[in-house]
């Protein structure tokens, strides 16, 4: 029987004998038909299930490397920013010494916020050196509030490296960081005995790009120019903190 017969044995054995009372059952080709229907049912279903798993993986696929992408991009981003900055603020050091090589003969290299001592270079900004000039003592020793030592010679009045007189501004710290910190001298920093020179930036944030770019950056200095550390209060970085030092003069060992 091919498909036409099938098709009309169907159709004459589901017409009721009127009056008889009695209605016909279906055929086999119609009971076939009827299970055909529900295969196709079923296999439609098998579809759907295969097109949501790979809709998945698809967007699995999608997300993560976007969420890599942007974690690449934000450590460049910081790399490149906190370099520059390096860069800025030790080449306004270096113009400073340059400038005015004899620095300032005043400065008490033996008393305790002056330990140490590095001419010509400039005085922390937290120096009691600086006690009764215009300016006096700074806050902090952000790098922000550096001053020239032999700018003018023989004064405690020296003359800010950033600012309007010299045309330099000091950027702010890339985001997530704290300001850029200054030390010159000899003494014990966070539980590390340090001599030298050097600024230093720091965070207490964890976002795990931060320590893949303070790794970066460090990877562009030679060796025992810059340090990068995980404070632990004994290492010169306090506990809780990522910091990242570079010297301008170093004399500690490395």
């Amino acid at each position: 029987m091919n498909n036409c017969d099938c098709l009309r044995h169907d159709k004459a054995s589901l017409n009721p004998v009127w009056g008889s009372g009695v209605v016909p059952e279906p055929s086999g080709c119609a009971m076939f038909f009827g299970a055909r229907r529900g295969g196709e049912k079923g296999g439609a279903l098998v579809y759907i299930l295969i097109a949501i798993a790979l809709l998945a993986a698809l967007t699995a696929s999608f997300i993560e490397p976007t969420s890599q992408q942007s974690r690449s991009q934000n450590a460049f981003r910081l790399t490149a920013e906190m370099n520059g900055q390096v860069q800025f603020i030790r080449s306004a050091i270096q113009d400073c010494i340059i400038l005015y090589p004899t620095g300032d003969s005043t400065v008490n290299s033996v008393t305790t916020t002056d330990s140490g001592y590095h001419a010509p270079y400039p005085v922390k900004p937290t120096s009691t050196h600086f006690t009764g000039s215009t300016l006096g003592v700074s806050a902090n020793d952000n790098a922000e509030h550096l001053r020239c030592p032999g700018n003018p010679g023989g004064s405690k009045n020296h003359t800010p490296i950033f600012g309007g007189a010299s045309g330099r501004f000091m950027p702010p710290p890339p985001s997530l960081m704290d300001s850029w910190t200054y030390f010159n001298g000899s003494a014990t920093v966070q539980g590390e005995a340090v001599n030298g020179v050097y600024i230093k930036i720091t965070t207490t944030k964890t976002d795990p790009f931060i320590a893949e770019s303070m790794t970066k950056l460090a990877g562009k200095f030679s060796d025992c120019e810059a340090d990068y550390v995980v404070g632990n209060n004994t290492n010169g970085c306090a506990t809780g903190q990522q910091c990242f030092r570079v010297w301008v003069k170093r004399v500690s060992a490395c």
